[in-house]
């Protein structure tokens, strides 16, 4: 018997890419559930969130407004995702699929929508810290049982890398996994602040945390090269 999902969406003035990401969600979703957390934003994303979703409002901060949505979702399996990105057709299914298999979670395998070269690297760079580092973003989306999450305890409420932190605990619960139907993410971030930029940003504050750099100080060094 086929299990409901709820998806998770935190936002903040996601208007210009939001509509785009909800709308290719559809096809997806079924009969499952789509929540959008909104934390404050003065755009239009709670107008457009509205037309697709069940929507609420939470302090703002990624950790905060996840938990928020946890709270307020009905589905025995819960799917984080970032605003940015859409789900290729089956996920969900997949999701199941590896839940019953044993997996206590995991995310998706992801591709980048972009042409350039230095994408399939990121891509690659991506999947080899989900399958051997057991590292999920919510750029890759972040599924597990809600059972599960609530041993957890939720995102833990820290200014950065709160999902890093959730995919650490995860694996304490027992094996994860990345599934195929891909998680497709925007380009938005490369292509404003330069791909080489952005990549080795991100790299950089992730080697500084495994390095045991306290998420307060890397958060600010996170403001700072930004």
């Amino acid at each position: 018997m086929s299990q409901k999902i709820s998806i998770i969406i935190p936002v903040l003035n996601e208007a210009k890419i939001l509509e785009q990401t909800l709308c290719q969600l559809q096809s997806e979703l079924g009969s499952h559930e789509l929540i959008i957390v909104d934390g404050g934003s003065t755009d239009g994303s709670v107008h457009i969130a509205e037309k697709y979703g069940k929507v609420i409002t939470s302090a703002r901060g990624r950790a905060k407004q996840l938990n928020a949505g946890a709270a307020a979702a009905s589905g025995d399996i819960l799917t984080f995702l970032h605003a940015d990105i859409w789900l290729e057709s089956g996920a969900l299914a997949a999701v199941e699929t590896a839940l019953s298999s044993g997996y206590v979670g995991g995310g998706f395998r992801q591709k980048i929508d972009g042409k350039n070269i230095l994408y399939r690297a990121i891509e690659r760079a991506g999947n080899i810290r989900g399958k051997y580092l057991k590292v999920f973003y919510g750029d890759s989306g972040i599924f597990l049982t809600r059972t599960d999450f609530e041993k957890i305890g939720g995102f833990p409420e820290i200014p950065i890398l709160e999902e890093l932190e959730f995919s650490k605990n995860l694996c304490k619960l027992g094996k994860t996994t990345l599934v195929i139907p891909h998680i497709h993410i925007s380009a938005r971030r490369w292509e404003t602040n330069g791909i080489v930029r952005t990549t080795v940003n991100n790299w950089l504050i992730t080697l500084l945390y495994f390095l045991k750099f306290s998420p307060e100080r890397l958060a600010k060094l996170y403001r700072h090269i930004r």
